[in-house]
C-alpha cells in the first residue's frame, strides 16, 4: 500500500473518499527462518502494536471482532477501520507512538482489547511476518537471543 492510495470510506458508500495521511515505512516486513534454539515467549511489551505500518483486516478478521465488541460488521468498520486501496485496515489511536487502537495497558503489561479474536496479521506474529529491525524493539525476541531489554518502545525509530 502505498501513502496515496490509502483512503477512509464510509460503509454507506455515499461519502466521498478522502485521503488517509501518509506514513513512512521504515521497516520492510520479511518472513525469515527461525534461527534460535529457544521457543519464543510474548513479554507483553506491547511494542509490536506500536510504530509505522497497518493492521490488515480479514473479512474473518473483521466478523470476530465485531462479535467480540457486540458490534454489527458496519459499526465495527465505521468504529475502528479505515479503508486503503487493498482493504479495510485498523486505526490507530492517534498517539505520538501510533499504537494500534485496541492496546491496553494492563498493570504495565500491554494487552489487547479484542485479544480473543486478535486479527491474523498480530496473531502470527513473529513467526508469520516480522520486520528487519525486530531486535531493536521486541522483548520477547531480545530474549530468545539472549539479548537484554531493547532501548526502543516501537518499531518506529524516534526522530
Amino acid at each position: 500500500m502505498s501513502a496515496p492510495d490509502l483512503f477512509v470510506r464510509l460503509p454507506s458508500g455515499k461519502s466521498p473518499l478522502i485521503p488517509v495521511p501518509s506514513r513512512t515505512y521504515h521497516t520492510p516486513m520479511t518472513r525469515p527462518p527461525w534461527p534460535y534454539d529457544r521457543e519464543f515467549k510474548c513479554h507483553r511489551c506491547g511494542n509490536c502494536c506500536r510504530g509505522d505500518g497497518y493492521v490488515d483486516m480479514t473479512e474473518s478478521d473483521i466478523a470476530r471482532a465485531a462479535q467480540v465488541l457486540a458490534m454489527t460488521r458496519q459499526e465495527f468498520l465505521l468504529a475502528y477501520c479505515q479503508y486503503g486501496s487493498d482493504g479495510y485496515i485498523l486505526r490507530d489511536q492517534e498517539d505520538e507512538e501510533q499504537s494500534c487502537i485496541f492496546l491496553t495497558n494492563d498493570d504495565g503489561l500491554a494487552g489487547c482489547r479484542i485479544h480473543e479474536a486478535k486479527p491474523e496479521q498480530c496473531a502470527t506474529f513473529p513467526f508469520g511476518w516480522r520486520p528487519r529491525n525486530v531486535m531493536q524493539f521486541c522483548e520477547g525476541m531480545r530474549a530468545v537471543a539472549r539479548l537484554p531489554k531493547p532501548a526502543r518502545s516501537s518499531m518506529t525509530p524516534k526522530k
